[in-house]
């Protein structure tokens, strides 16, 4: 029986062994949308790979309003209007994974290998009830494509390899599809090997890894009507080390079975089904020794997690006159155990997650009304009822501790002892989109959707020095959102600009515990429920200057307020964003991007968070077809070698001395793509 890790380099071995005529098309550097709203960006990714960072959450900086955290080389956690983790819905082909890390060296976006999929559509806030519970700050759909077949070429191809000089990284992937009319195989695998790199400064910046990943898609399409695909995936990185963090990652190790049927044209009253049914494992080691030998035999820590994700949806569509409906069903389902180890004596000091389960059962419709004059106007209803438990909460740990005494003696004055929620609620969206001459849109959106809090949140238990503590009581978000936007798509030119307003009911707060009068015990990480309010604007376009010249950029600006402390919220982005330009002909280009962000000085200082600089970094970069069959893309990130971090980038407010993770140096890098 082969392991996951001989799998997966069984499949990129595979996709290797063809030596046929490579054939390409030369496409732009820069990220090229496909927007209908000024709240929705789709982009390829292979135009979201044109950097010298293939890591996921990194590329997706690139989009106006979409942000990242670094702590490391790997994992990079995504931030979308000041939100982040369960606020944000990630499907990865219609399956969800939870990370197994409690500090969240594993966010979702760390099981989503950028190169293996063939699109990314970021939906900035909520303009959609149908794609899950929650998804208040945004929701990210990472999708693969059926692959075509030219006639009598039942084969594709295609090979990337890269690398780049600081952190020494090297990047592979490769993808082989056969098939035709009535079905198919997909083979893809991917692997990197990533040094630490050093930053602008020159210091060397705690960030290698090693990661491999692999899929196989099977696909049954007895008529261009139907689509039957059942998949496998397995992501694993190994030796992650962490700049920002106590511990280091040995091992992240993830699967995912899919399956997903995608049927149209089904009856006179229904027009369409989509069905996904998935299931998602996460193994995820973390210790603070193998590493990092200076630390004593006597403090060797490690936590060992277990994570399991199940979920099934089914989404029919039928035309009622000039109104489209959507509705349809979904249930889901995260088990996480999380254990807190004495690594020299092999003793259990914590029950990090006491085998936490959520379930969540929902139900949604959602109406699209065609008027006249290109308006539309879209209203949705979604019912979620959400159980969680905390199975093991009153059970000791070999070390005697009861996670139950940690959130009684956290919370004592509102505590209840409850081990168990269970919450049901309404979502609501009204939404209206009009195009006018000129291919100008506006739309206007208003929603009500809840959020709820998550294992960490609800029932995390650490003790001791540096204690994190859950709380049981927790309620979910209300969050009351408004959004505004114009965009303006010409042959010449796009543009869009929108506004967002979001009033949160019982935002979940995560704050030290001398912060609140309510809470005793000093130097704990806690979390409570406030009132709180979030605002930002975006922007992003790009115009034809000549046939050869392209000119383009975007910009994000996000605000948050507890409204109840009269504090601001942590982690929110400053004005950001990037302008570039490009010239471009039938067989190269080339280009530069000037990527800046402004200081950040609404800080939440309560929280330990530190004001944030101003920085800027200048990329260049460059695409040449050598022949029909090989293409060759080279750049410059960071050219002049500035050193800078970004506002979002982790630290530890329990620490007296704050230190947020700094960004690569000057990183030099090229790529080889080709297509057979």
């Amino acid at each position: 029986m082969f392991s996951r890790n001989k799998i997966t380099l069984a499949i990129l071995s595979a996709c290797l062994v063809p030596s046929y005529a490579f054939a390409t098309d030369l496409s732009t550097v820069e990220v090229t949308a496909v927007t209908e709203n000024s709240q929705e960006v789709s982009s390829e990714t292979s135009e979201l790979l044109q950097s010298g960072n293939s890591e996921t959450g990194t590329t997706l900086r690139q989009i106006s309003g979409v942000d990242a955290s670094r702590m490391g080389g790997h994992g990079v956690d995504l931030v979308i209007r000041g939100q982040q983790a369960s606020q944000l819905n990630i499907l990865i082909d219609g399956a969800k994974i939870e990370g197994g890390c409690p500090n969240r060296m594993d966010p979702p976006t760390a099981y989503a290998e950028m190169s293996s999929f063939d699109q990314v559509t970021v939906v900035k806030g909520v303009n959609s009830v149908t794609y899950g519970s929650g998804g208040t700050g945004g929701t990210v759909l990472f999708e693969r494509n059926a692959p075509t077949f030219e006639e009598g070429k039942p084969y594709n191809g295609e090979i990337n390899i890269g690398g780049t000089n600081n952190g020494l990284t090297r990047d592979m992937n490769a993808t082989i599809s056969a098939g035709g009319d009535q079905g198919y195989i997909v083979l893809q695998g991917s692997k990197k090997s990533a040094d630490n790199y050093t930053d602008g400064n020159g210091d060397e910046v705690r960030s290698s890894y090693e990661s491999q990943q692999g899929h196989v898609d099977l696909g049954w399409t007895p008529n261009e009507d139907h689509e039957l695909r059942l998949s496998y995936e397995n992501t694993r990185t190994d030796d992650a080390l962490f700049e920002d963090a106590k511990m280091d990652a040995p091992l992240s190790d993830g699967t995912t079975a899919r399956l997903r049927y995608r049927g149209s044209n089904i009856s006179e009253n229904i027009q369409n089904i989509e069905m996904d049914i998935y299931n998602s494992d996460v193994d995820h080691v973390m210790d603070n020794y193998s590493f990092r030998p200076a630390t004593p035999v006597g403090m060797q820590r490690e936590t060992i997690t277990d994570v399991q994700t199940k979920g099934a949806k089914i989404k029919l569509t039928s035309m009622v006159g000039h109104t489209q409906l959507d509705y349809g069903l979904q249930f889901e389902s995260i088990e996480k155990m999380a254990t807190f180890y004495n690594a020299n004596s092999d003793t259990a000091l914590f029950e990090m997650w006491p085998d936490v389960n959520s379930e969540t059962r929902s139900a949604f419709i959602e109406s699209t009304s065609f008027f006249k004059d290109n308006q539309k106007v879209i209203l949705g209803l979604r019912y979620d009822n959400v159980t969680t438990e905390a199975k093991n909460a009153n059970t000791a740990s070999e070390a005697g501790n009861i996670p139950t005494n940690l959130y009684t003696s956290t919370y004592s004055s509102s505590y209840n002892g409850e081990t168990k929620s269970d919450e049901s609620n309404i979502n609501a969206l009204l939404r209206y989109e009009r195009t006018y001459q000129d291919n100008l849109n506006v739309f206007a959106s208003l929603s009500r959707t809840h959020r709820y809090p998550d294992a960490t949140e609800l029932y995390i238990a650490k003790g001791g020095s540096g204690a994190w503590v859950g709380n049981p009581n927790l309620k979910p978000e209300q969050h009351n959102q408004f959004d505004l936007g114009v965009s303006q798509n010409l042959k010449a030119s796009n543009w869009t600009v929108s506004a967002f307003y979001d009033s949160v009911n019982d935002y979940v707060l995560k704050d030290l515990s001398q912060n609140q009068d309510s809470i005793t015990p000093t130097g704990r990480t806690v979390y409570l429920n406030k009132d709180a309010t979030i605002v930002g604007l975006e922007f992003s376009g790009d115009m034809k200057a000549t046939s050869n010249v392209t000119l383009g950029g975007n910009a994000s600006l996000t605000r948050g307020t507890n409204e109840t402390d009269n504090r601001n919220l942590t982690g929110m982005s400053p004005f950001n964003g990037n302008v570039y330009a490009e010239y471009a002909t039938s067989s190269w280009n080339t280009g530069a991007r000037f990527n800046f962000a402004m200081a950040q000085e609404e800080v939440n200082s309560e929280f330990n968070e530190d004001e944030t600089a101003a920085w800027s970094a200048v990329d260049v970069f460059a695409g040449y077809q050598v022949n029909k069959n090989v293409k060759l893309t080279a750049g410059v990130d960071n050219l002049f070698d500035h050193a800078y971090f970004t506002h979002v980038n982790r630290y530890d407010p329990t620490q007296g001395d704050i230190y947020k993770v700094y960004e690569p140096g000057r990183i030099v890098w090229a790529k080889l793509n080709a297509k057979f």
